[in-house]
């Protein structure tokens, strides 16, 4: 029981004391700010005061409470008591509150009986006529607005008292004003005027002079009147000046909200803005006036408000979709709550106003970080003094643990005036460069500070976000943060530093004195720690200063320890008119980042250029006001650079293309004008030959129009004229249109005549062949996509491009990187070589290296790829270099969007809604089973359909966005126009009705009206789309489309889509300023109308015409009516008939056919594809795909019987077609001949003479009967006249037919040319393994050419040789894997050259060296073996050369392959080659074979851009040398070295050699000795390599050798065998090898062990020295006696 009761009395104590500790520290709390931290009151007291006292305190303060007292007056004391309860209160409200004791002064006041209160407001005295000891009365008459009336005039309250009025009252206008302003002081004697009337109507008006709550409020401006009703401030946006008409407003606001009591308040954007300033606690409704969906919630909140007004929560309404966006509302209608200014977003049903009310009861009541989204948190940033932001994962476990521990601290937050939010975004933390979530940032006035501490120490958070908040350290930032501040702060100083260097430390802890003062000045002053950064601006010495002032960099020169210079420096950079000072580097960024900029370059040692630039300051804040940055530069050579050879000289850059001024300098006032009129105006900046070719090396896209010498008045001068039109079209696409009159850039380009327009595409001129003064047609000119390409490389294209490119291609590859950056060029090189496959696959692959366009895309690492599919970002996370891996991610990428229905999470969804004007998208719920599968499977066969139409087909599980779009129950497929949900209530199972109702919705029954992202859309997506601009409400735009409309139908039917379009910026940005208009898409390729658009039938043939129709790069998609129409129109016309259903080839056919539709349209052919079954039946195709030739307009099909997928037998098929008499033997002489022996795998050519030989043309004739024979089984027929390439080949005796097969040669020896003979021959080359047979001549030709050539040597009627070359002919296939050629040859002089005496005989020339085979000729594998011997291949003394094919073999025969590529067109490569030739033979002895190659294509193929270069391949890995290949020993070393040497999970092999030069180079060294055909051996060595990463972190070198002889010097007998060298020193394992681990566990003892003695060392050499020490002792010890006397 005693236990008990003193367990209960410690419980009463602790809590006391609690109580205690709350009360005092709430007492701590309500201090005024200006007491000092350390300053305890033990109690309230009432300060004491005497007459002077009291007179001068009224002079100095506007509310005054004096408590009148008498000397021995109990009842004084008790209720100065109660008053002194209040002291602390009155301070609060800006009451000073004072005692005195005077009789005469209080008479004064009449005051006659003690105790008394009077309250002065301004001097007014007021006698308080209640009761003193009710201290609560006392309070509330000192702070009421009924206390401070006086009358004619409008009551001065301070911000604590106008809270309170503004709580307490319902109505209440109040008037912001600044005092010794004179138009202030107008409209406050217009005000006093109303002010009585505003009392009788109950409406209290007061006014403040409180600047920084303005500022709190938003108030730009003063004089402002903001009225409260029900504390929902209004502000007054009329005359103050008419007292009469802000009276009515007033009485307007005041009725309505009497009217209007239950209703939600409708507030305007300026009033929201205030209300989230000075609310505690908001609730915003943003919604849509005109939405039915709005209406209804609105309706349902409205139930609530009451409720909401009881529990403090302001309720407001607000219909602007600008706002809503700035507040991160994509969607309406969306309920808001901010508390503190902190907005959390409701995402539950709105109709539910019992949920809605409760949730808002949670907040107002919940201790939780509030989670923002990202537009809220640059809300935030911008408004917040004190902000902390939790950056996490909501996935992640750990960043929840910390979320748990961080709310722990928000009330503290709260208490210290620190607003603390969470968010969960990845990206917009990486914004601020965050890799690492969760992590914390304090923003302080916008700056940022990253904590770096444990999250999860509450405690520690609270202190360092406190000290934050008190100390006068200046923030540390990262490079992101940098640069963002820059971008958004007015004035800025940095310091640059390095934290570990003194110089910086003691700067830094100077400059800290003086960073209030800067806060004061509105600077925001940062440092940071970063060298890389600090060079970026041209700072190479640390510390810097440098300040931007909306982000033009000046440096500070001075003394930086010297805190007042640097502050002087400071306030005159912010006070003072100057046009700022910057170095060479910070203009390059400016130039680079600023959109206008004028740049003032001078000398400032000449007093001339002083007096301009100062003329020039006068106009500084003009410019500023005209958002363009001014900055000067004295730098000579930097002038020079932009070709400025006089000074002083004034530049503009827009957008980095300079314009110079030639006007006087001093004149400022024309300067100013000139600035704003380049600013202001579509002029086309004209350059000097410096500057353009400037222009031309750093941006992507230049337009020049080079005018030439040009007067005002000439047709150059009219022309420019006509172009400035087009200026601003030119830079919506990212291109910089210029002019120039100077010739000499011209002419290097080989420009001769002017005017002339070229266009630079990555500085590559494309010139303009039209009228230049046709501006229409120029600009379709240099936006045609065919003009923007290049051939053979990727587009290098800017920012605005990019942008437009992603919104108009549905399929845009973009590679992002730093334009210096060596691995960035080394991977763009590999993926230039699958640019072409993209374009084959209809994906835009560009390239990007913009400065700052990563971030803008959401990019934290550069290089980077990413696939933009359908404007959706999707990065690449594999192996860059890889080019067949990003061509497959590529092609996966593309066929996932064609084939599957896109899952969308809801902030897409929410975008698309917001973004697309036609989106169809079926929701469902997780876990919908079997009928949603079965439902999206039928879905997905109509996607691209849909798609085709414009219409954006998506599926998604977002259940709560459905619900509160109303979209219940799920599944359901709705279909979204502008944003407005259309539910599919038939079965969605019967795809073909879904798809007719979607088309149905999506285009209505007239002409459809199409918005700017829809027509973009469709232009892209629709092969033939016409488009009629027009205006609403023109009555002209109105006829011609009552006209269109009745041939909306059979356009309809020709397959092309007739649209109508209001949107006047898509009108001009198709070339039409005015309207009506007509434009054609054909394939996205522009055509425009110049007919009568009142003839609706000359429209209609215009839009059906085929030429108009035809595409230049693909072949026509019509249907039955567009195909008669062509037929009727065309002499010559293939069709391709295919099937998009059911035909599998029909793809790649049609792949192939697209290659050869330029040829046909060439030769007068018109090609044309139809996807009709029933049609082609009619036509007598019965399978699909085929291609039928139509012939001067019959329906007289001919059928093509051949390989549709050989495009050049089609092509050849359709020229005969068309001109039966070509179908003749093709002739070639010269380098065409050798061309396309060079290029054709099988080629047969007819030498033949006319003059020379009279059977010629006879057996011509003949042949000619077999070339469609050979042209089927593969074999090219050619003919020639050309005597020398006959002789080259060794034909002297003409007609004669070769055979070429990989350009080897084989002469037809048969005796008769007969046609059948021939052919036989022919295909018998081909299809057969036979050893061609070569002349002297041919062969001559093949020792230079070929690497490795084998000749058969035979002679005439031999049988042995006949026997011979049926067995060579089994092993000429074998020879060709190798590389070797093997060709025949019958010439019994030319064997005697080479020392043959016997026939047959074999002879291997290696490189033109001849060796000749002395073995058994008939054995064929034995003369495989030895063609293929490594021995043979190599030549003494150098490099072999080897073929691709050979090379593959070596990489799979060789370990170990060291591979010099190079080329005929290098210069260093054979001074590097004999350098390296000197190393061979060492190569070869550590066990390296060492040969070079001469093939571009296999270069390739192991990434070897620029030769020479050496490639070391260890088991085919490969990597290249980066040294100096004439430093052969370099080589050497590098290719022996162990760190190139080892191959990972493996032990290496060695030689002997090179196991000399590892037990050199490392102590510790295992050895595994192994034999051939050893089973054993290979079981044990399996096992050891399980322990070889072990040894590799034993630091023990473990390699393995094949050679018993060497083993045998170590005292290895018996294989396998172990050997652990340290040091040289070897020890043989005598355990089991099969026993990895207790073989890891010897090496283990042996690596570690110590050279220590064993015990019979320790013995015997104790007996040693036992032995040394009794001796000693004998013979000092023990002398004799004779020796002692002596």
């Amino acid at each position: 029981m005693k236990v008990t009761w003193c367990w209960l009395v410690c419980v009463c104590l602790v809590a006391a004391a609690h109580r205690v500790s709350s009360a005092a520290d709430k007492k701590k709390a309500a201090v005024k700010p200006g007491a000092a931290d350390d300053e305890e009151k033990v109690e309230a007291v009432i300060e004491d005061v005497n007459a002077k006292q009291l007179e001068r305190l009224l002079d100095e303060k506007d509310y005054v409470a004096v408590y009148w007292y008498g000397r021995n007056c109990r009842q004084c004391d008790k209720v100065l008591r109660e008053l002194e309860n209040i002291d602390d209160e009155t301070d609060h409200f800006g009451v000073h509150f004072v005692k005195i004791n005077d009789k005469k002064l209080s008479k004064q006041y009449n005051v006659k009986t003690y105790p008394a209160l009077t309250y002065f407001r301004n001097k007014e005295p007021i006698a308080y006529e209640g009761d003193l000891l009710d201290e609560e009365q006392v309070l509330e008459f000192l702070t009421s607005l009924e206390a401070m009336d006086l009358p004619d005039q409008i009551e001065e309250v301070n911000a604590k008292i106008l809270e309170k009025i503004v709580h307490d009252t319902d109505y209440v206008a109040v008037l912001f004003y600044r005092p010794q302003d004179k138009k202030s002081e107008k409209v406050l004697r217009e005000l006093e005027n109303i002010d009585d009337e505003a009392d009788q109507l109950g409406i209290a008006f007061v006014k403040i002079t409180d600047e920084e709550l303005a500022e709190e409020y938003s108030l730009s401006t003063m004089p402002t009147l903001v009225y409260y009703r029900n504390s929902i401030p209004v502000i007054y946006e009329g005359d103050l000046m008419r007292e009469e008409d802000v009276l009515e407003w007033l009485v307007q606001n005041k009725n309505t909200a009497s009217e209007d009591e239950d209703m939600i308040e409708d507030v305007t954007a300026k009033t929201l803005e205030t209300l989230t300033s000075t609310a505690q606690h908001l609730a915003v409704l943003f919604y849509d006036h005109d939405d039915k969906e709005s209406q209804r919630i609105l309706a349902e909140l409205e139930n609530i408000d009451d409720e909401c007004d009881q529990k403090g929560i302001a309720f407001v309404k607000i219909d602007d979709d600008h706002v809503a966006r700035e507040y991160g509302v994509d969607s309406l209608p969306m309920l808001v709550y901010f508390e503190n200014k902190i907005p959390s977003l409701y995402f539950g049903d709105l109709a539910n106003e019992e949920e809605v009310l409760a949730w808002l009861f949670e907040q107002l009541a919940s201790d939780t970080i509030e989670d923002i989204t990202d537009e809220m948190l640059d809300k935030l940033i911008k408004k917040s003094s004190h902000l902390a932001v939790l950056f996490y994962d909501k996935e992640d476990s750990q960043s929840s643990a910390v979320v748990a521990e961080l709310e722990n601290i928000d009330d503290e937050c709260d208490q210290k005036g620190i607003s603390f939010v969470k968010i969960s975004n990845p990206e917009e933390a990486k914004e601020y460069g965050i890799d690492d979530v969760p992590s914390l940032i304090y923003f302080e006035n916008g700056i940022p500070s990253i904590y770096e501490g444990d999250l999860k120490n509450e405690e520690q958070v609270l202190e360092w976000l406190v000290h934050q908040v008190e100390s006068d350290e200046i923030e540390d930032v990262t490079d992101e943060m940098l640069d963002m501040l820059i971008k958004r702060s007015k004035h800025l100083a940095v310091l640059f530093y390095d934290k570990d260097e003194k110089a910086s430390v003691d700067t830094l802890a100077e400059l800290e004195n003086i960073d209030d003062e800067c806060d004061q000045k509105g600077i925001i002053f940062v440092k940071i720690d970063n060298a890389d950064e600090a060079k970026e601006y041209g700072i190479d010495q640390l510390p810097s200063l440098v300040y931007f002032e909306n982000s033009i960099p000046s440096l500070f020169i001075g003394d930086l320890k010297n805190e007042e210079s640097v502050l002087a420096w400071l306030t005159h950079q912010v006070e003072s008119d100057e046009i700022e000072d910057v170095t060479d580097e910070m203009l390059d960024m400016l130039i680079e980042k600023s959109p206008s900029l004028a740049a003032f370059f001078y000398d400032k040692t000449k007093p001339n250029h002083l007096a301009v630039l100062k003329e020039l300051e006068n106009i500084d804040d003009e410019c500023d006001s005209n958002e363009i940055s001014f900055v000067k530069i004295s730098n000579l050579d930097e002038a020079k650079e932009y070709g400025l050879d006089e000074l002083p000289a004034l530049v503009y850059f827009e957008n980095r293309i300079p314009s110079v001024y030639e006007g006087n300098l001093s004149e400022e006032e024309q300067v100013l004008t000139w600035l704003i009129e380049q600013k202001n105006s579509d002029t086309i900046e004209e350059l000097t030959d410096e500057l353009l070719e400037t222009i031309i090396k750093t941006n992507e896209y230049v337009v020049v129009y080079f005018s030439g010498p040009c007067e005002d008045g000439q047709k150059c001068d009219s022309i420019l004229d006509q172009l400035e039109e087009i200026d601003d079209e030119a830079d919506e696409h990212g291109i910089h249109l210029v002019t120039t009159e100077e010739v000499e850039l011209a002419k290097r380009y080989g420009i001769k005549t002017f005017p002339t327009l070229a266009f630079f595409r990555n500085q590559d001129p494309l010139i303009y062949k039209g009228e230049i003064g046709d501006e229409k047609k120029v600009l379709a000119w240099f936006t045609d996509q065919g003009n923007l390409e290049l051939a053979d490389q990727i587009e290098e294209v800017n920012e605005k491009m990019l942008k437009k490119l992603i919104g108009s291609s549905a399929h845009v590859v973009a590679f992002f990187y730093e334009e210096k950056n060596k691995e960035a060029v080394a991977i763009l090189k590999e993926l230039e070589n699958i640019d072409d496959e993209c374009d084959a696959l209809n994906v835009d692959f560009v390239k990007i290296s913009d400065p700052g366009v990563a971030p803008a895309f959401k990019l934290t690492t550069l290089p980077a790829l990413v696939y933009f599919r359908r404007s959706v970002p999707i990065r690449f996370d594999g192996d860059l270099t890889d080019e067949e891996g990003v061509l497959s991610w590529v092609t996966t990428t593309k066929e996932q969007d064609v084939d599957v229905i896109e899952e969308v999470d809801v902030a897409t969804l929410e975008k698309m809604l917001h973004d697309h004007v036609n989106v169809v998208v079926y929701f469902y719920p997780k876990g919908c089973g079997k009928s949603c599968e079965v439902a999206l499977n039928r879905l997905e066969n109509i996607d691209d359909d849909a798609e085709r139409h414009g219409i954006q087909f998506v599926k998604s599980t977002a259940v709560k966005t459905a619900s509160r779009l109303g979209i219940d129950p799920l599944p359901a497929l709705v279909y979204f126009e502008d944003g407005q949900p259309v539910r599919y209530n038939e079965e969605v199972f019967e795809e073909d009705n879904v798809l007719d109702w979607i088309l149905e919705m999506h285009h209505g029954n007239t002409m459809k009206n199409v918005s700017r992202q829809s027509l973009m859309s469709m232009v892209e997506n629709y092969d033939y789309l016409a488009v009629v601009f027009y205006s609403v409400g023109e009555e002209e735009s109105e006829r011609v489309l009552r006209r269109l409309e009745l041939i909306d139908m059979e356009v309809q039917e020709y397959g092309t889509l007739l649209v109508k379009c209001d949107d006047y910026l898509m009108s001009k940005k198709y070339g039409h300023r005015s309207t009506p208009a007509l434009v054609f898409f054909r394939h996205g390729k522009i055509l425009h109308f110049e007919g009568d658009l009142m003839d609706e039938e000359e429209v209609l043939d215009w839009l059906t015409d085929p030429e108009n129709m035809e595409s230049m790069d693909r072949i026509e998609r019509v249907n039955r009516k567009m195909f008669h129409r062509i037929l009727q129109r065309s002499d010559f016309l293939a069709a391709f008939f295919y099937s998009d259903v059911d035909c599998k080839q029909c793809d790649k056919v049609l792949e192939e056919l697209e290659h050869i539709d330029d040829e046909a349209d060439s030769a007068g052919i018109d090609f044309v594809k139809i996807d009709d079954k029933d049609f082609a039946r009619q036509m007598g195709v019965f399978a699909l795909p085929a291609v039928v030739f139509f012939r001067h307009g019959h329906l007289d099909p001919v059928i093509y019987a051949g390989d549709l997928k050989n495009e050049e037998r089609l092509l050849e098929w359709l020229l005969i077609q068309k001109d039966p008499t070509s179908d003749m033997i093709e002739e070639y002489d010269d380098e065409a001949l050798v061309e396309v022996i060079r290029k054709q795998e099988f080629v047969a050519v007819y030498f033949y003479s006319k003059q020379e030989c009279e059977q010629c043309a006879v057996i011509l004739d003949e042949l000619e009967n077999i070339d469609d024979d050979t042209d089927r089984h593969g074999i090219s027929f050619i003919k020639t006249q050309d005597l020398n390439i006959a002789t080259n080949f060794g034909v002297h005796t003409f007609p004669a037919v070769i055979y070429f097969e990989n350009q080897v040669p084989s002469i037809y020896e048969g005796r008769e040319l007969t046609s059948e003979d021939v052919l036989q021959w022919l295909i018998q080359q081909k299809t057969e393994d036979r050893i061609e047979t070569v002349t002297r001549s041919m062969l001559e030709s093949l020792l230079v050419n070929v690497q490795y050539l084998a000749v058969y040597f035979y002679k005439p009627n031999c049988k042995a040789c006949d026997q011979v070359l049926v067995e060579l002919e089994n092993i000429d296939d074998e020879c060709d894997l190798f590389g070797i050629q093997m060709v025949k040859i019958q010439d019994p002089q030319l064997a005697k050259r080479y020392g043959i005496k016997t026939f047959p005989a074999l002879v291997y020339f290696r490189n033109g060296n001849p060796l000749l085979y002395d073995g058994d000729l008939k054995n064929e594998d034995s003369v495989l073996e030895w063609l293929s011997d490594d021995e043979n291949r190599e030549l003494a003394d150098e490099i072999e050369a080897v073929n691709s094919r050979m090379l593959e073999r070596l990489l799979d025969e060789s370990p170990f392959l060291a591979v010099f590529f190079y080329d005929n067109d290098c210069s260093e490569c054979n001074s590097v080659l004999t350098e390296l030739e000197n190393i061979d033979d060492e190569a070869d002895k550590f066990g390296i074979d060492f040969v070079k190659i001469n093939d571009e294509e296999t270069a390739k193929k192991f990434g070897i851009v620029h030769t020479p270069a050496l490639v070391y391949f260890r088991k085919r890995t490969p990597m290249i040398y980066d040294g100096d290949l004439l430093d052969e020993q370099r080589v050497l070393g590098w290719l022996t070295s162990q760190d190139v040497f080892e191959i990972k999970d493996e032990i290496e092999e060695v030689n002997r050699k090179m196991l000399d030069k590892l037990l050199d180079e490392n102590e510790f060294v295992s050895v595994y000795f192994y034999e051939n055909n050893c089973p054993k051996c290979q079981e044990v060595l399996q096992e050891l390599e399980n322990i070889d990463a072990e040894t590799d972190n034993l630091d023990i070198t473990f390699v393995k050798i094949r050679d018993t002889r060497y083993a045998r010097k170590y005292g290895v007998t018996k294989f396998p065998a172990m050997v652990y060298f340290r040091r040289r020193f070897p020890s043989i394992y005598r355990g089991d090898l099969m026993a990895e681990e207790e073989v890891l566990e010897w090496l283990q003892k042996n690596r570690f062990k110590q050279p220590e003695l064993n015990l019979f060392m320790y013995a015997l050499g104790g007996i040693t020295s036992g032995f040394v020490f009794y001796t000693i002792f004998l013979l000092f010890c023990f002398k004799g006696p004779h020796q002692k006397t002596a």
